[in-house]
């Protein structure tokens, strides 16, 4: 038997198999697998690998278990069972459930710092980083990371072209900012048109470890008392800023605020020690400045605004003005001296000599783009197109005003500037110095000017490179201007190929010009172009033509609903599988958005319920077509669907925390329902004050929604040849004579993903706290009864009582179509629900240990006869088992054993589990050609999408017939009818 896995893999029974502690250290208890040979010789190597880093987990007891359905996961595989001390054990998001999708490692993530790598190096080196995110219409921000993974793809991988030329490798199932939302790659067609942020920063060069400033320099520059002077180095060190070396995580936001400062701020340090730092900016830029000062350690002052008039005497004459001055003060003399030892300018600038920091000649480029970037937000002039030539810009200008005694100071300080711009490719001139104005002392001012060259490419270098921090308004502009240029470069280029194309097809075949234009078949290329091409000769290069808009118009065109954040929308034009050899990659990002930046790319980041009815397929069968039609109309289905329940904040924070009894007390559902719902649909203890303002957008109008994926409405037939134990199976409200049936898939939607995406990033702080360590930081966790696993347990709460609160309002709206096309009320035609039970959750249970808090991932409860959490009709019977097979094949009904309380913990399989990714299932069939051959065998479907039909095929499931027998014969469920299905509606 040869198995994905080199550890040692022992057979306990023909359906349990036992990797022991020693297969891997750090192990507290085996993993068992529940499967028959065959099941467990094509189970994937990550459910091996995944298991037994849950048997590491603390607290763990007795085993870490899969069931039949396993395959890999996020962290816990899918079907994982683990069930922990709560005294000393843990809770983790990634054993309740957790999907990615991923990247090539070469793709090119860009960090806050304006930085880019691939993303493959955030192995190892992500826990303290942040990524460019973009935060809807509003910016580009930063977040942090909650978590890197690293995975084989499984599914196809493709290269994605954009008009432009930009590319990106990525696996199908990795989504794209488009017009329409986030979609995955393999839904992206030719033409779609997806986000990309034009800046690019520079390659990440790691820096060295060389001490910058040491508390003997820093004593050299204190202008105060020995007392001030300890009370400085003392507040330094206890943010770690003493020694400063040049790998200290703060140092970046040193660099880039001495480089605003040395534009838009001052800096005063004084004889006594007082200090104040002032800044001086837009509202949205200095908040910017805020938070970066607080990652240094310190706290700035709110902004302050006020209107003020400035009188200037020019060469021109007097001017004067009024303006709204915005402005935020830190008055740390601590900070200040810091800032003074690395180089930052006191005093008045324009009368004082400076130069660019000599230590940052030493450090990689991308620490000098921090300073440059901040220093040009500043006093770099915006992007500004030719006045009256909108295809075309001005070279910027960085000017610099000195007094007479310093300015061969200035022109030291521009001619550095000049010699770094170089470094980075980018040409720049000198331009004649000229009297700018007199000061109120009588002292006459010189005006200094830098231009950078005007060349597209040198203005892309400079705006792609090196941008504007700081500076919201200009980097907008710069981003977008970026890719103006590029694009105007791509339709020069393609029309000086045209002029040889029109002239070798003249020659060759003596084509006409309305053949030619059409061959050659650019909206950039017309007939008039081609015969001045032909005939007339050209004296000059191509010029772009008026089919290209100007930049104003290509400004407005490409940046609808993506306000000013410098995301453009760019379209499609090439997207092929490639072969793909080694891993790829994702990050989850700790942020509202769920996105991250890769080569430019805007990229991001349930439960069973079964109803019964009094009807027959003989009644059914006439009037299929009608009921499907009215199922697919009342059940919202695919991604970002949206229910008829229109809820407000107060109203959905009930939903949370009272569930399916909520949908009952509204009208949407029977009293009775609420005994046949897992914990009478509402667990205790959920907590709507520890759910994010995100996740509740993400929840708050998906009530009664389906969503896509894997989740299903289906209408089934019990047969009496497939009820296999007649006595328990009528208790459960299965009387056969081909019974109609109604099974439902689904749970919170996006809600609950979000909240496990929100206490990531807090669970990886609390592991350093309590000192856990773990194998796999999609394990990351925190102790049950910590303040940190009580918050995400009230929050998981939430999330559950809304999947529950989902399933009744789906409930509703199925009976509500059901009377509707059989034109008799619900309650007549016998509709009540057998049972609803969750798949991903943790939950508090007592066992023969105490109580322990049980993880099921993609595993369902089944408890035995007996148990009071039952309800009455069930506890001779053992609780309901709903386990969903695919579409084609059908499904079962089962209930749990005392085994089950024993050895699982009572829990066994919710499903077939997979073993084809969705990528390669559509790869294998068509959706439209599913369809009909559904619809032959009888089996009638309705399908937001095609591709999200044929992503669900019988094929890429295990048969469900094998992993329901492996679950009997193991004695954790026992089968009691099998359901076949008619009627499928998918997202």
């Amino acid at each position: 038997m040869k198995l994905q896995t080199t550890m040692p893999v022992n057979r306990v029974t023909e359906e349990i198999w036992e990797i022991p502690t020693s297969a891997k250290e750090g192990m507290l208890v085996p993993a068992r697998i529940y499967a028959t040979e065959p099941i467990l010789v094509g189970m994937d190597a990550g459910v091996f690998e995944q298991v037994t880093n849950v048997a590491c987990l603390p607290g763990i007891q007795r085993y870490a278990l899969c069931m039949p359905d396993g395959h890999w996961g996020y962290g816990f595989p899918i079907g994982g069972v683990a069930a922990f001390d709560p005294r000393n054990g843990v809770i983790s998001p990634g054993g309740v459930g957790y999907d990615i999708n991923c990247l090539d490692g070469d793709a090119q993530v860009l960090h806050e710092h304006g930085f880019r790598r691939p993303i493959r190096a955030f192995d190892r080196a992500w826990k303290a980083e942040r990524v460019a995110c973009a935060n809807d219409s509003r910016g580009i921000g930063n977040a942090e990371i909650g978590a890197f993974m690293c995975k084989t793809a499984r599914s196809p991988v493709f290269r994605l072209t954009t008009e432009s030329g930009r590319q990106v490798v990525a696996t199908a199932d990795h989504p794209f900012l488009t017009n329409r939302g986030m979609v995955p790659l393999e839904d992206l067609a030719l033409g779609d048109a997806v986000s990309v942020y034009p800046f690019e920063g520079v390659p990440y060069k790691a820096p060295g470890s060389e001490v910058l400033l040491t508390k003997a320099d820093l004593a050299s520059y204190y202008p105060g008392s020995q007392n001030g002077l300890a009370q400085c180095l003392k507040a330094l060190k206890e943010r770690n800023l003493v020694p400063l070396t040049m790998d200290n995580p703060a140092l970046p936001y040193l660099i880039r605020l001495m480089g605003f400062i040395q534009g838009d701020g001052h800096l005063q340090l004084e004889d006594a020690g007082r200090a104040q730092i002032g800044l001086y900016g837009e509202p949205v830029d200095l908040a910017m400045i805020r938070r970066d000062i607080e990652r240094i350690g310190f706290l700035a002052s709110r902004t302050y605004e006020r209107t003020r008039t400035h009188e200037i005497v020019t060469r021109y004459g007097k001017s004067r003005f009024t303006r709204i001055e915005a402005s935020v003060h830190v008055r740390s003399s601590a900070l200040a001296l810091l800032l003074a030892g690395l180089g930052t300018t006191k005093g008045n600038k324009a009368a004082k000599d400076f130069e660019l920091p000599e230590w940052l000649n030493k450090g990689p480029l991308w620490m000098k783009r921090l300073y440059l970037g901040a220093f040009f937000g500043a006093e770099l002039t915006s992007p500004q197109s030719v006045t009256g030539h909108q295809y075309n810009f001005f070279g910027s200008v960085l000017s610099l005003n000195k007094r007479e005694g310093v300015v061969e100071s200035g022109r030291r300080f521009l001619q550095e500037v000049q010699g770094w711009l170089r470094e980075f490719e980018i040409e720049s001139t000198m331009l004649a110095e000229r009297d700018e104005y007199s000061n109120k002392d009588g002292s006459l001012s010189v005006r200094l000017r830098l231009q950078i060259s005007s060349e597209p490419e040198n203005l892309i270098r400079l705006w792609s490179r090196i941008g504007y921090d700081y500076n919201q308004r200009k980097q907008y502009l710069a981003s977008v201007a970026v890719q103006y240029l590029k694009m105007k470069t791509t339709v020069l280029q393609e029309r000086a190929a045209s002029i040889e194309t029109a002239r070798s097809m003249r020659k060759a075949t003596g084509a006409t010009l309305k053949t030619i234009t059409a061959a050659i078949g650019s909206r950039h290329v017309n007939e008039r172009f081609v015969a001045r091409s032909l005939w007339e000769g050209r004296q000059t290069d191509v010029r772009i033509g008026t089919s290209f808009p100007g930049f104003l118009e290509f400004l407005k065109q490409k940046t609808v609903g993506l306000g000013k954040t410098g995301q453009v929308w760019e379209a499609i034009i090439h997207k092929e599988k490639i072969d793909h050899v080694g891993p790829v990659y994702d990050l989850t990002v700790l942020d509202a958005h769920h996105n991250f930046i890769a080569n430019g790319f805007v990229v991001s980041n349930c439960g069973m319920r079964l109803i019964r009815t009094d009807l027959t397929l003989t009644d059914v069968q006439p009037r299929m077509e009608q009921l499907m039609t009215e199922l697919f109309r009342k059940v919202p289905a695919g991604v970002g669907s949206k229910g008829f329940v229109r809820l407000n904040r107060p109203e959905f924070e009930e939903v949370m925390k009272k569930g399916a009894r909520w949908c009952v007390e509204h009208g949407y559902g029977w009293n009775e329902d609420l005994s046949c719902i897992e914990e009478r649909g509402c667990i205790p203890g959920a907590d709507p004050s520890k759910v994010s303002d995100y996740a509740v957008a993400r929840g708050i109008h998906q009530l009664g929604t389906l969503g896509s994926g894997n989740h299903y409405l289906e209408v089934q037939v019990a047969a009496n040849d497939r009820i296999f134990d007649p006595v328990t199976a009528a208790a459960l409200g299965i009387t056969g004579h081909d019974q109609i049936v109604v099974m439902v898939h689904c749970g919170s939607r996006g809600f609950g993903h979000q909240v496990a995406s929100d206490f990531l990033k807090v669970f990886e702080k609390a592991m350093r706290r309590y000192g856990i360590t773990v194998k796999d930081q999609q394990l990351a966790c925190a102790p049950f009864r910590s303040p940190e696993g009580q918050d995400y347990f009230a929050a998981m709460n939430c999330a559950a009582n809304s999947a529950f609160a989902n399933r009744q309002v789906i409930t509703h709206q199925i009976r509500e179509a059901f009377s509707a096309v059989f034109e008799r009320s619900a309650e007549s035609l016998g509709m009540e629900i057998i049972y609803d039970v969750a798949h991903n959750i943790a939950k508090v249970e007592r066992y023969q240990e105490g109580e322990l808090v049980v993880h099921r991932k993609g595993s369902t409860r089944a408890f035995g006869p007996g148990r009071p959490e039952l309800p009455e009709r069930y506890r001779k019977t053992g609780q309901p088992v709903i386990c969903g097979g695919s579409m084609e094949t059908g499904s079962y009904l089962l209930v749990g054993t005392d085994r089950a309380m024993r050895d699982t913990f009572g829990s066994t399989m919710h499903g077939s589990g997979r073993t084809m990714s969705r990528a390669q299932a559509k790869r294998s069939v068509r959706g439209e050609q599913l369809q009909k051959e559904m619809e032959k065998r009888g089996i009638l479907v309705k399908a937001v999408s095609m591709s999200g039909l044929a992503e669900e095929a019988g094929f890429a499931y295990k048969p469900i017939s094998d992993v329901v027998e492996t679950v009997e014969r193991a004695g954790i469920t026992k089968k009691i009818a099998e359901l076949r299905p008619i009627g499928n509606i998918k997202g």
